[in-house]
């Protein structure tokens, strides 16, 4: 198959960068314009439908404040482009992998975007989603900056009928406890990370089996630290201690210092965000050298922000750039057209997330042949498509996407900061394993609404 990218004229990404994206007060109608819009339908509670205007709106909630911002961006641009190709092709739209896209909006309508911060703060997700579905007319909302976000919006989008593609939230409660009929998970998650990485680490390691882990007190610090705990004991390694930490500490050397008093080979710290930032930046003064430092889920912005300190930490990721698939080289020239000017012009892994998601939404309403929630979400689930890394399948018995998972090591020099040293096929688990068979119910086709 031949994939080619085209160009497009970056009409929605000029606007916003014009008028500015920093708060909810400031996003609230931009683009599409913001209309009170309630149920239209005489038979379902489905917000905002039937869609029967010439255009479409989908909203999108990205961390532009708060612990988890430094995601935001990466994830606002990739919503950006896929909202650019949706409606003038371009891309992915343009490959015979994603042809059921048109570059002619959805169904024949223009497709907008409201973008709202969620403040990295699970309780302001959930009152901006809220505004984007009752106020700006969304009809789906994507994104995200956290797993405890995307739970609380998984709660919120089946009482108006509205699915939710889910950012950036790999703990593994999304998809296992916390599952959703109209939530679709398109990140790997902790069991899927702590599988991509156990062939790795135990080659590399050559028989040192000793870890000690730091984490978030938080749903991802928890669920991923257990499943890295789990998963590394079944190739005989060996847990000497575990301490978590609050979010948002400035402070992690008191407890460094007692993981490499332990004498262990290797420390897992499993943070996100600024905590990762910071607690890499202090692991590089105190870990010793021959004690290697492992973080299962990293991103791209994360290792410009560590800079230097990056070097040798091993990890997984969504997607690289660097991976040369016809469809990563598609997205990443797209990308590098689009935001030509920027000072950075190299798509992160949560750029890729957001306009993958995006356009899997999009692809699921075209072939349903319209936008009422329950065709959309039978043509989402079971579906295989690719992404750039791979084919994957979005599962139906939880909506959680299985596909390969690239291993990443820091970059010790050169202009890279991280190589990808693996793409890992083996990560995937049965819908009887956990966290799926947490996943007992998705709950129905059928709007769960708040009246009823």
């Amino acid at each position: 198959m031949d994939w080619d990218a085209r160009g497009s004229t970056v009409t929605r990404r000029e606007l916003l960068g014009a008028v500015g994206t920093s708060s909810l007060a400031g996003l609230a109608g931009c683009g599409g314009g913001s209309r009170a819009t309630t149920p239209t339908s005489s038979a379902t509670a489905y917000a905002n439908q039937p869609v029967d205007d010439d255009q479409v709106t989908l909203g999108l909630t990205v961390p532009q404040s708060g612990s988890f911002s430094p995601l935001g961006t990466g994830q606002q641009r990739g919503f950006e482009l896929a909202i650019d190709h949706l409606n003038e092709g371009g891309g992915w739209v343009d490959t015979d992998a994603w042809q059921a896209l048109s570059g002619d909006g959805i169904l024949g309508r223009t497709v907008e975007s409201v973008i709202a911060d969620t403040e990295s703060s699970s309780k302001t997700a959930r009152d901006v989603a809220e505004t984007l579905v009752e106020q700006d007319g969304a009809v789906m909302v994507a994104g995200g900056g956290s797993t405890n976000t995307a739970r609380e919006l998984l709660k919120y989008c089946p009482t108006r009928g509205v699915v939710h593609m889910l950012g950036f939230a790999p703990g593994t409660n999304v998809t296992g406890i916390g599952c959703s009929r109209y939530g679709f998970q398109e990140m790997h998650n902790g069991r899927m990370a702590a599988n991509a990485l156990a062939p790795v680490l135990t080659e590399r390691f050559d028989g040192r089996t000793e870890f000690y882990q730091l984490h978030a007190s938080s749903d991802f610090g928890f669920t991923q630290s257990e499943q890295f705990k789990r998963r590394f004991q079944s190739e005989n390694w060996s847990e000497m201690g575990a301490t978590k930490t609050r979010v948002g500490t400035e402070n992690f050397r008191p407890q460094l210092r007692e993981a490499v008093d332990t004498d262990v080979d290797a420390i897992v710290l499993s943070y996100r965000g600024r905590d990762a930032v910071t607690a890499l930046n202090q692991a590089t003064d105190i870990v010793p050298e021959q004690m290697d430092i492992v973080m299962p889920i990293v991103s791209r912005q994360l290792a410009r922000d560590v800079g230097a300190d990056m070097a040798g930490i091993v990890g997984t990721i969504s997607w690289d750039y660097s991976i040369e698939t016809p469809l990563s080289t598609a997205f990443t020239e797209a990308f590098d057209a689009a935001y030509a000017e920027d000072q950075v012009r190299v798509p992160s892994d949560q750029a890729r997330l957001a306009y993958a998601q995006t356009l899997q939404y999009a692809a699921a309403v075209e072939r349903a042949g319209t936008f009422e929630p329950p065709s959309v979400i039978r043509e989402l689930e079971g579906t295989t498509y690719q992404t750039g890394r791979g084919e994957a399948t979005l599962r139906a018995c939880d909506h959680q996407s299985m596909g390969p998972v690239p291993v990443v090591e820091g970059a010790n020099q050169g202009p890279e900061v991280l190589d990808v040293i693996q793409i890992s096929t083996d990560v995937a688990y049965g819908c009887e394993e956990y966290p799926a068979s947490e996943c007992t119910d998705l709950g129905p086709y059928e709007p769960e609404t708040a009246d009823s």
